[in-house]
């Protein structure tokens, strides 16, 4: 599984892990052309094919960004670029006939920050459990999310924003054509994501665009939110953007907009983040907008209505997060979810509710609680990744957490076990219950139970008033 066709060319990988259980990764694949110049503001185009062998050992850069005041300071300086539109392939196939799951992965960071290229994500021991796993950048914030009327006047369906959505729907419609010959199955594709991830995952769900592309999803903390940004809204937001850039006056805005530098549209950008505060944040600019094209309404109008997506899906969420303390209070996240779990049965489908709620034995003991985040470290078998619990500590702090490192015990590996089997399980039948583990019975507002994720795992009653007054 060195070299791989795909339908832009060949590339070459390299073999990661123990001999005898090796998995092949392939870093920085285009899935679509570079949205620079007169392609910002655009949805993605075709990438443009190669002849020879192009090696994907490296990561492409990172989306260009905002650098996010929370993270510790070394994440701040990885190399950035407009010219984002990569993913990364982690395969166990020994050849291409072996037709595994695939699991699509896209990262968090509130739809502003954040990367694919994080070794976190990129797991070996997931991988190990027999299936493939594609980790996608996409456009963020301003790149991704921005809207204005000229952008939208030359649009042959008179709308802008949402290139973030557009981007991870290219990246979906590769995966169809070219995952085969990394030994995955086409016919058999799961997306998931946390947090800003979660979120995307949700609108997917909720896309018509993205019919047929994907079968099973998983969205861990995000996805439930009613809020929604109108094209109204956002457009005029737009004007107020390219007045602050100065172009506004000039005899074509947007050419002129397009011809800037990224980084003078990300100095604008944060310049109006410290102008405007929370309110820059919370108003939602740097959202989904509802475009009555790939965003028809908010995702769980859409869910309630029964029209989203009909694939079986998990929602997962984190009990601390929901209780408190934590670094983002989301009490409001149940109640969303039970939305979205309604739908299923109007759509035909299952879907399952869990509750996360495994935290290190010395974090538990200083009366740390499990916090947003602290599920991934699990999910991707990666516990004993110091840098990752390094570089989100900033939420554990938040929760409670005092010592800087986790005391990673039986139990942990225990937990962090059950969740890879569950999640694959999930992502290769559509039913997340494994034979001699668990047996995880869909939600139904009848018996409304849901799986409490800890050691030890059980399922509970109550899902709907869980951290509920």
């Amino acid at each position: 599984m060195d070299k791989i066709k795909l339908d832009t060319g060949v590339i070459s990988g390299r073999a990661m892990g123990e001999p005898g259980q090796e998995v092949y990764s392939y870093q920085g694949i285009p899935y679509a052309a570079p949205p620079i110049g007169n392609l910002r503001w655009q949805p993605p185009q075709p990438a443009a094919p190669w002849s020879g062998i192009r090696e994907c050992t490296k990561y492409s850069l990172q989306p260009a960004q905002m650098p996010d005041p929370f993270t510790p300071a070394e994440a701040q300086k990885i190399p950035s670029s407009e010219d984002c539109l990569y993913l990364n392939v982690m395969t166990p196939a020994k050849k291409a006939t072996e037709k595994l799951p695939v699991m699509v992965w896209y990262h968090g960071g509130g739809l502003r920050y954040g990367s694919a290229n994080w070794s976190f994500y990129n797991s070996i021991p997931l991988t190990r459990h027999g299936v493939v796993l594609v980790c996608v950048n996409c456009r963020l914030g301003i790149f991704g999310l921005f809207a204005h009327s000229l952008i939208s006047k030359e649009s042959p369906k008179g709308v802008s924003g949402n290139y973030l959505l557009l981007d991870m729907i290219a990246s979906l419609q590769w995966v169809k054509k070219n995952i085969a010959a990394f030994g995955g199955d086409p016919d058999n594709i799961t997306i998931f994501g946390e947090s800003g991830g979660g979120m995307k995952v949700a609108a997917l769900m909720a896309s018509p665009l993205a019919k047929g592309l994907f079968h099973r999803t998983i969205c861990e903390s995000g996805g439930s939110r009613d809020e929604m940004v109108t094209m109204d809204s956002l457009e005029s937001f737009g004007e107020k953007f390219f007045e602050k850039l100065g172009v506004d006056k000039e005899k074509d805005p947007l050419k002129a907009a397009r011809a800037l530098a990224w980084e003078k549209i990300v100095e604008v950008d944060q310049a109006m983040n410290v102008e405007m505060g929370a309110q820059y944040v919370f108003m939602g600019v740097w959202t989904f907008v509802k475009d009555g094209y790939v965003q028809p309404d908010s995702t769980p109008n859409i869910f309630q209505a029964g029209k989203q997506n009909p694939v079986p899906f998990m929602l997962i969420a984190n009990l601390g997060e929901l209780t408190g303390p934590a670094f983002m209070p989301m009490a409001h996240m149940i109640p969303g979810y039970v939305k979205l779990l309604e739908g299923a049965s109007k759509a035909g489908v299952k879907a399952y509710a869990g509750i996360f709620d495994q935290v290190p034995s010395n974090w538990r003991q200083e009366g740390g609680v499990s916090s947003h985040a602290m599920e991934m470290h699990y999910v991707f078998g990666q516990l004993d990744d110091k840098t990752a619990w390094h570089m989100l500590h900033y939420l554990y702090a938040k929760a409670g957490i005092k010592s800087a490192m986790p005391v990673i015990t039986d139990a942990d590996r225990k937990v962090s076990e059950a969740m890879m089997q569950i999640w694959t399980q999930f992502a290769r039948t559509g039913n997340p219950s494994v034979k001699d583990l668990i047996y995880w019975p869909p939600w139904s507002k009848d018996t409304d139970k849901y799986l409490y994720i800890a050691d030890p795992i059980v399922v509970k009653l109550g899902y709907s008033k869980v951290a509920q007054k």
